[in-house]
């Protein structure tokens, strides 16, 4: 299904589970490379930047939280800019960026605004959301890992194993995903002003600074919830000790 809004100085392009036709539109009118175009419909497992003569593509995946499953899962979301045009394109629905779209479609609540500045400042809105999303997610897992601390010296402790195993297998998966973004934001801050304009440079450092935000808290939480299975392990064997005897 594709969607499309522009104004005199961007069009946005929208596209969820991407077929033949929808590819053959881009190909017709935008005359994007069929190596780029050939990408856009298999599921694609690596991030990537490619910086072309006129245009950039962009291969992100964002960690999504399976609620039902209780799984941190990836999405990918592949992104076409041109000095006046951004192509996005994912093969399943992603909440945070069609809410961007359709704020984007309201003139009446300053959507517009997005579309003002460009491809590159919509762009730059969309690895912000997506990034600040991260971060709350990573806030609620700090609190989860709180809780599990204070269980564990309260006499919770084979309780916690279970609960423990869970956050590890988050924090991995979190990992996973957002690690191979890393290049990606470092060469989009400094290819992207070079691509657009240098009034930009301040929006792609900031997305890099956010980013990189989620990766020390990532670590932080990655090596306190290891110090906790060390910990509860210790009050196991100790407790299983003292019934031996």
């Amino acid at each position: 299904m594709k969607q499309i809004i522009q104004n005199h100085k961007t069009t946005w392009i929208d596209i969820t589970r991407p077929t033949k036709e929808d590819v053959n539109y881009l190909k017709e009118k935008y005359h994007f490379h069929p190596m780029v175009l050939d990408q856009l419909i298999p599921r694609g497992y690596h991030s990537r930047l490619e910086v072309g003569p006129d245009y950039l593509f962009i291969i992100v995946n964002y960690p999504l939280y399976h609620g039902t499953n209780r799984e941190v899962v990836p999405r990918e979301l592949d992104i076409i800019l041109t000095k006046d045009t951004i192509v996005t394109n994912h093969l399943r629905p992603l909440f945070l960026l069609e809410n961007l779209f359709r704020v984007c479609q309201r003139p009446e609540i300053e959507g517009e605004k997005y579309l003002e500045k460009g491809p590159g400042f919509v762009l730059f809105s969309i690895f912000d959301i997506f990034w600040r999303d991260c971060l709350t997610k990573l806030d609620k897992l700090g609190e989860e890992i709180d809780k599990i601390e204070r269980k564990i010296f309260k006499g919770g402790e084979k309780e916690m194993v279970i609960e423990i195993s869970r956050i590890k297998t988050d924090i991995i998966d979190f990992w996973r995903i957002i690690e191979p973004q890393l290049e990606i934001m470092k060469l989009l801050e400094k290819e992207g002003p070079k691509f657009f304009e240098e009034e930009l440079s301040l929006y792609f450092s900031d997305a890099l600074g956010t980013y990189e935000k989620i990766w020390e808290t990532l670590k932080a939480h990655k090596e306190t919830i290891f110090a906790l299975e060390k910990t509860n392990q210790s009050l196991l064997t100790t407790k299983t000790n003292e019934i031996i005897k």
